[in-house]
This record gives structure tokens, C-alpha cells and sequence, in this order.
């Protein structure tokens, strides 16, 4: 018998190289066993055996072009003075093995701070030291056998499509000629032409040869695999249907007894992979993943001829001129135009100190503008998919979490394939008793009909569309898993300034000191370098009055309190009562002011609350327990609860921390928390929340701890888009019923000899196609 190398499993061929006892195929797999074992990583080979890559020959010099700095530039995400971070493709990832290995790397490359795989996308997020060389590390992964793709994705898919095609081309070419040749037997012509009878069976055996050892590859290396790694995956009991069929009729043909089942052979390998293109054409019109982020709701402020416009990040092109604010992220790699600006990292890298930067300076995508505004020229396109990974890279090991929900969904298919080979053998007992002519049909016709992948797909093509239709509406999910959070909510904590209330239309009256024409355009300097909603309702009622805002000269938001900067020689401060030292004893929503530390008086700012927010509140507290947190003062109170009186708890004059805490012991009573905020003030309660849900309206701002984003438009759809959400537990209801009920009923009449194996292999992917439509169509119903 022959043996299997240690490290990737294949067999070996010749002598075995051998060390410390293990048996090897090649010099290659040797290597990397060594070099696991002096790095203490024995446990990849604990979690599966055999689970390595047999490594390829690596030429020494095959990544150079890594550190050519134009093409560097194009594979790096992130770099500064400290660490480099690029997402590589590695389309040798196969298993739960890989993952530990790679994330794990850094103690064979000490070079590597970190990294994340994604186990579906195969592909790893890397930080790696300044001084990494990183064609080196690219060399480093190919020594280990998991060789980077720096190709196009999309041509290796094609490629890959047409060797299915080629594969699909030779079944049906086989089972087309296979029933021609064997029609004649059908109508009986054929019992008095022996002579022809066995030429057909053994021209078919012959035809078939390809089909077994071509068409039917992709599922007898998988089969093969899975059982070598002693798993199991839907392969298994496909192959071996496969392979009973075909024995069977090779065994008939050799001994003369008949013709065989080649025509039922070659045709059912012919509809197993029409059954899978139809699956995967299916899957790929109806994926959410492709087109759901072409929601995400943000804007930026383009400077185009000196004037500034509102555009979606989309519209973005090289060599566009953007106008960021304080706190607003950075939606492309750009340059600086403007002299200087602090960016704050943190979204990318998780440290928070600031950067300072220069006129000409590379600014990545990600970073947040800290002070003063800034102008930068776009270097890449914007795109709304890289800001949404890079959201959901955050401060998340979703890696590791999708990881394991490919494990969780593996063991449940073990179970159920397993289940399945003991009714195939129970079934083969029976049948041995009633007609032993049949076995082999009813044990392939058992082995196929079953079809673990029904249940499987439920969830995610549910979660999926729910995901795309939320998007559609107005709400941008950070990913499907807030879903299940936000089916279990129990309380919705909206903050009042910029979500109840609108940014626009709002009335603004000065009283105090007259103002110059000087001051004014401080002022509105100042208050232009902020995102917050009273600040950006300043600056328009100034700039009604003719004033145009310049470019801050410095710039300081104070959280929850006010801003401070400087413009023209003159230091403005504006913002709460408290925050600069007066008195105040109204409870109308007030920014006062300072110049140079005189006080000018105040500006009175009236709230314009949002179109149906009222009837909104309302019909939330059916279901919902409904509480409003403000920073500003009580003058609203009154109005809210007149408005809506089944409202549960108010409270203003709440800071940053108060927010923050306020939910916490929400949580601490057991209660599943919404929160429902602009991110500026209340960063850290949305972060804290269950879900939290940071509004946009026309600024490119939100908080990265959020799990969503509603557009400020759709925030009077909010019972709408929480009851569609709500849905997918009925719909996900439905699809596991219907998954059940069909394996019952078709490993009955499997069991029962009313099935063939041909009728069998289009019922599988049919099974599966239909879980999809059920989950699309009723999502659909749902969301008109």
C-alpha cells in the first residue's frame, strides 16, 4: 500500500524522504514541516492531517516587482513610518489548517505584526514592519505553499468557467452518443445482432472513460480529499454514486451479461453539472455582495471652479479637488493640497494618535481629518466596497468569525452526509432481500437525492437579500450578521440634535453685539471647519447674509461642549453656556460666542424636527421601548412628549459619557439596545449599543464602531425597514420547512425504488435553486 506525505498528504512516489520520522513526498513539504516545528506551530498538522500545500519550486527573484515603488504603491492599503498593510489573495486556502498557519506567521516572519484571513474571499490582511522587504514575505508565502495571486480575479474565474464548460461539453457529448448507439436495444432491434450489441457496450465503454476520469474529476478530488482528511462534504456520497454506477456497468459490460447503465451513467454526471452552472449562474444574478454597497449612503463636498457641491463618493475621479471637515473620513488615497493637516488613523490602524502632514504628503484612504478642514486631490477612485471593508475590518476579527461558521456549517453537513450513508446501507440490506438487481440504483438514488445544501443556504441567502432590500431603502447594514442583533432588540435610543431634528431649514437669530463684516467671515470660518449640526446651521444663516468662509488658520472641536480657532488675528470660541464661562437661564438651543475672550452674545437656533419623525416614535412604541437622549437643553421636551406621549423616557443636557453610560444600564437589565445617533457627540454609544446606527445626510462622517447607516431620508421609513428586517425570521422559517419536507419526501421515494438516479440528480440542485427563489421572491414580496 502506499504511503501518504506527512505535511500535504498526496501519495508518494519513489523513496520518502524522511525526517524525524515523518514521511515525505518531496524536499519541498520536508522543508516546510521544519520550518513549523523550530516555530512551535505543530498544531496546524493537529487540526487536519495531511492539511498542507505541497509548496512549488519558488524562483528566488519571482516578487522583485514588489519593491518597485510605482507597483508597491498599488498593493499597499495603508503605510507610515511604523507598518505597511496590504490584503493579499491567496487562492490556496482550503481549510481551517490554513487559517491557524497563517495567523500564525509572525513567529516564522517576526516581520509580521498581523494577520487576518477571510476563508470564503481567500485572502489575508497583513501588517507587516517598515523595514519588511515584501517581496521577501510574498517568497516566504510561496515556501510554504501559499503563493499570492497578483492577477486579475476575475480572468482566473473565467478560466475557470470554461474548463467547466469543456467538462460539461464531454458529458453531454457522451450521454448524447451513448443513447443514440443504444436506441436501437431500446425498441428491441438489436436481440439478434449480438455482434453489434457488444460493439455498443464496449464504443460506450470506451465514450464513458472520459466522463468518469474528466467530467466527474472536480467531484471524485473532492470526495477524495474530504476523506483523506477523514471529513465529509455533499462530494462523498455524489462519488460514490458515481463510482457504483459506473462499476457496475463496466463489470456488466466485461462479463457479456448486458450493456450496462452507461447512457444513465454519462446522463447523470451530464445533469449533476448542469445542475451546478444553473446553481452558480443563479447564485451570481442573485448576489447581495456584488451590488449591496452601492447603497452606502455618504457624500463628500467637491471643490470644482471654486465653488462647492455635494456629490456621492462615487463621483469622484482622479485629480478631483475634496473639501474635508473635522472628523470627516477620507474617501480615496489623495495628496494635500492644502499647508498643513493632523489625520487620525485610527480607522485604519486602531492607534489614535494624529499624523501631521504637508502640503504634497500622501494621505490613504480611511484616515480622519483632525482640526482645521482640508483640501486633498483624489490619487485612486473612490469606492464605496473599499470603504465598507475597511469599516468592517475595524476593529473585528471577522475572519475568524466567518472561519468558524464555515467549521459550524461543515460539522452540521458531516452529521446530516452521515446520516444519509447509513440509510444508503440500511437501504442496500432491505433491497438485497427484495430484488438484488436494484441495489446499486437505490443505494445512488439515495446518495444524491439528499442534499444538506438547502439548509445550508437558507440563511445567507436570506440574510443576503433582507441585506440588499434594507440597502435599497436607505439603511446600509455593515454586514448580514446585524440582522440577527437587530431582530432582538428591545429598546431604541434616538439622540435628539441631527437625527430627531434636521440640518436643514433650520432658524437662526443672532442676539448681541453687532457683528462686522470681519468678524462675520471669522466666524463662519470657524464654524465651516465643523461637521456638527448647529455649527454647519451657523455657517449657512451666514453665509444667506453673503459671508463666504476661508480656511480655519487652526481648529479645535471640544466633544459635547463647543469649538474653538483662530481666522484674520481673531480667536473664536462658540458653543454651550458652560463651556465659555456664562450664565444662561433659557432652555432654548443656544451657541454662544466669543472673539479674542470678549463675549458677542449668542446664536438662537430653532429646531426643525425631521418631516413624520412624530409619527414615526409613535408607531415604534407599539413594539419598542422608545427613549431620546439630548445634549441640548429641555426646550424640546414639552413638544415631544405632547407629540408623542407614549414615548418611554426623555432626558437632555446628557454628555458624550452620559449617553454612554445611560445605555450601559440598559444593558445591564437585560435589554437589547438600538441606538440611533449622527456620531458625533454619541461615538461612544453607538459603539456600546447592540446596534448602533450612525444617520448621514450631506456630510462624509460616521463612527466606525457603528453597525449600520441610515440614510437621514429614510429615518420616516424606520417601522418599515425594522419589520423587513423582522421578516427574514419568517422567511427563514419557510426554507428550513421546505429543506426538510424535501429530503423526507425524496429519501422516501428513494427508499422505496420510485426515484432513478437520473430523476435524483436534477431533483439536488433543483432543491437548492429553490431555497434561493423562496428567499428572493418572498424578501421582494416583503419590501413592496
Amino acid at each position: 500500500m502506499s504511503e501518504s506525505c506527512f505535511h500535504c498528504g498526496d501519495k508518494i512516489i519513489g523513496r520518502p524522504i524522511v525526517y524525524k520520522e515523518k514521511k515525505f513526498c518531496c524536499s519541498g513539504c520536508s522543508t516546510v514541516f521544519q520550518l513549523l516545528s523550530e516555530n512551535n506551530l505543530d498544531n496546524f498538522y493537529a487540526i487536519e492531517e495531511g492539511a498542507g500545500v505541497k509548496p512549488k519550486d519558488a524562483n528566488t527573484h519571482k516578487y522583485a516587482f514588489l519593491d518597485v515603488p510605482e507597483i508597491r504603491q498599488k498593493y499597499v492599503s495603508f503605510e507610515d513610518e511604523k507598518s505597511v498593510h496590504l490584503t493579499l489573495f491567496l487562492p490556496t486556502i482550503h481549510c481551517s489548517s490554513c487559517i491557524y498557519l497563517l495567523e500564525n506567521i509572525q513567529k516564522i516572519e517576526p516581520n509580521v505584526t498581523s494577520c487576518n484571513v477571510n476563508f470564503v474571499q481567500k485572502t489575508a490582511a497583513i501588517v507587516l514592519n517598515k523595514e519588511a522587504s515584501l517581496s521577501e514575505f510574498a517568497l516566504l508565502l510561496d515556501r510554504i505553499g501559499y503563493a499570492p495571486n497578483f492577477g486579475d480575479k476575475k480572468a482566473l474565474q473565467k478560466k475557470r468557467n470554461y474548463q467547466f464548460l469543456y467538462k460539461l461539453g464531454v458529458a453531454g457529448f457522451a450521454f448524447g452518443s451513448i443513447m443514440l448507439w443504444t436506441f436501437p436495444e431500446y425498441l428491441g432491434i438489436e436481440e439478434d445482432n449480438p455482434e453489434i450489441r457488444t460493439f455498443t457496450a464496449y464504443l460506450s465503454l470506451a465514450v464513458s472513460i472520459p466522463v468518469l476520469l474528466y467530467s466527474a474529476s472536480d467531484y471524485l478530488k473532492s470526495a477524495y480529499k474530504a476523506l483523506r482528511f477523514r471529513s465529509l462534504n455533499l462530494d462523498v456520497p455524489i462519488s460514490l454514486g458515481i463510482l457504483a454506477l459506473y462499476a457496475q456497468s463496466v463489470y456488466t459490460i466485461l462479463s457479456n451479461q448486458g450493456t450496462g447503465y452507461m447512457d444513465s451513467f454519462a446522463g447523470f454526471v451530464f445533469f449533476l453539472l448542469i445542475g451546478k452552472w444553473f446553481q452558480s449562474k443563479t447564485y451570481e444574478s442573485l448576489s447581495f455582495e456584488r451590488d449591496y454597497t452601492a447603497y452606502f449612503p455618504v457624500a463628500v463636498t467637491r471643490v470644482k471652479n471654486e465653488k462647492e457641491e455635494i456629490v456621492e463618493i462615487d463621483k469622484i475621479e482622479i485629480r478631483d479637488h475634496i473639501k474635508l471637515r473635522n472628523e470627516e473620513i477620507i474617501p480615496c488615497d489623495a495628496t494635500l493640497n492644502s499647508e498643513t493637516v493632523s489625520i487620525d488613523y485610527s480607522f485604519v490602524t486602531g492607534e489614535s494618535e494624529p499624523v501631521r502632514l504637508h502640503t504634497g504628503d500622501f494621505i490613504y484612504a480611511g484616515g480622519k481629518i483632525v482640526g482645521k478642514p482640508a483640501i486633498v486631490k483624489a490619487e485612486k477612485e473612490s469606492s464605496r466596497s473599499q470603504l465598507t471593508q475597511i469599516w468592517n475590518d475595524f476593529g473585528e476579527t471577522a475572519s475568524k468569525e466567518k472561519g468558524s461558521d464555515v467549521n459550524h456549517a461543515d460539522r452540521l453537513s458531516m452529521y446530516f452526509l452521515a446520516g444519509v450513508l447509513i440509510l444508503a446501507a440500511i437501504s442496500s440490506v432491505l433491497w438485497f432481500f427484495l430484488d438484488a438487481n436494484r441495489i446499486v440504483e437505490i443505494i445512488v438514488a439515495v446518495l444524491i437525492v439528499a442534499c444538506p445544501c438547502a439548509l445550508a443556504l437558507s440563511k445567507p441567502f436570506t440574510y443576503g437579500n433582507i441585506t440588499r432590500i434594507l440597502g435599497r431603502k436607505g439603511l446600509y447594514l455593515k454586514n448580514v450578521e446585524v440582522i440577527e442583533q437587530l431582530n432582538q432588540t428591545t429598546d431604541i435610543v434616538f439622540d435628539k440634535t441631527g437625527t430627531l431634528t434636521s440640518n436643514k431649514d433650520r432658524k437662526v437669530h443672532f442676539e448681541g453685539k453687532e457683528l462686522s463684516e470681519v468678524q462675520k467671515t471669522a466666524i463662519a470660518s470657524i464654524t465651516n471647519a465643523s461637521s456638527h449640526p448647529l455649527s454647519r446651521a451657523i455657517t449657512l444663516h451666514l453665509q444667506h447674509e453673503g459671508i463666504h468662509p476661508e480656511v480655519a488658520e487652526s481648529f479645535e472641536e471640544i466633544s459635547g461642549n463647543g469649538i474653538i480657532g483662530s481666522y484674520g488675528g481673531m480667536e473664536i470660541q462658540a458653543g454651550k453656556a458652560s463651556y465659555l464661562g456664562v450664565e444662561s437661564n433659557t432652555n432654548e438651543t443656544e451657541v454662544h460666542l466669543k472673539i479674542n475672550g470678549t463675549y458677542f452674545g449668542k446664536f438662537q437656533i430653532e429646531s426643525a424636527f425631521r418631516s413624520e419623525i412624530f409619527d414615526v416614535l409613535k408607531q415604534l412604541t407599539f413594539n419598542k421601548e422608545i427613549h431620546v437622549l439630548s445634549g441640548d437643553s429641555e426646550k424640546d421636551k414639552l413638544r415631544i412628549q405632547s407629540a408623542v406621549p407614549t414615548i418611554n423616557e426623555l432626558h437632555f443636557g446628557q454628555s458624550p459619557e452620559d449617553k454612554k453610560s445611560y445605555i450601559s444600564n440598559l444593558q445591564e437589565k437585560g435589554n437589547k439596545v438600538l441606538m440611533i445617533g449622527d456620531g458625533l457627540n454619541d461615538a461612544g454609544a453607538l459603539k456600546k449599543a447592540d446596534v448602533g446606527v450612525a444617520i448621514s445626510e450631506d456630510i462624509f462622517r460616521f463612527t466606525p464602531g457603528s453597525n449600520a447607516i441610515i440614510d437621514a431620508e429614510a429615518l420616516k421609513k424606520l417601522p418599515d425597514l425594522l419589520s423587513t428586517s423582522n421578516f427574514s425570521k419568517t422567511i427563514l422559517a419557510i426554507c428550513y420547512t421546505f429543506s426538510i419536507l424535501y429530503n423526507i419526501v425524496g429519501l422516501t421515494f428513494a427508499i422505496s425504488g420510485e426515484l432513478t438516479p437520473l430523476i435524483a440528480a436534477i431533483l439536488m440542485p433543483i432543491s437548492s435553486i429553490t431555497i434561493v427563489f423562496i428567499s428572493t421572491i418572498s424578501a421582494h414580496l416583503k419590501a413592496r
